[in-house]
């Protein structure tokens, strides 16, 4: 008998869930917890990207690819540092290193190479992304290259791309 309302307390379980996912952007809330569920658009800003290049120089200059955020805190504003975690969803310049099997708060890491072709202009990179807040599986995303940042494409023009596989003399 047990088992029985088990197996009905799935199946009761596995419609209402798939019921919430379907319309989660007409309910917006859980009714469980009361969190949101509805789906939600992060989107990278000037900022953002600058500190971006920043902290690629830096890694380059530093010969490291893995940092904690304190180690780059000179680099970043307050909303760059509350949004730096952003940049792990897009295009896997930046990610979160295991260190025992778990990723540890605040430590992060840069692909150098990607971050190098994305600053060349040879890689575009989501710009604005939409979560689905239940799975957090990206459903959308807009791309883009660094030529599409005015700014930031004149400052690597005037200043030169930094190439952190060219030694220091």
């Amino acid at each position: 008998m047990h088992e029985y309302y088990q197996k009905l307390n799935k199946e009761r379980f596995d419609r209402e869930k798939a019921y919430l996912h379907e319309h989660r952007n007409e309910i917006k809330k859980c009714p469980y917890c009361n969190g949101s569920i509805k789906d939600r658009k992060v989107a990278l800003y000037k900022g953002l990207i600058d500190s971006l290049y920043k902290v690629y120089c830096w890694c380059g200059q530093n010969r490291r690819h893995e940092f904690q955020t304190k180690d780059i805190r000179q680099f970043l504003g307050r909303n760059e540092y509350a949004r730096f975690g952003d940049l792990v969803r897009m295009g896997g310049i930046v990610y979160k290193p295991k260190v025992d099997g778990k990723r540890e708060k605040a430590l992060f890491g840069i692909n150098m190479a990607r971050a190098k072709e994305f600053f060349k202009g040879e890689r575009d990179i989501p710009v604005q992304i939409t979560l689905d807040q239940i799975t957090g599986e990206i459903i959308d995303e807009v791309r883009c290259k660094v030529n599409d940042f005015p700014e930031l494409s004149q400052l690597l023009t005037i200043k030169g791309l930094y190439d952190y596989e060219t030694p220091v003399q």
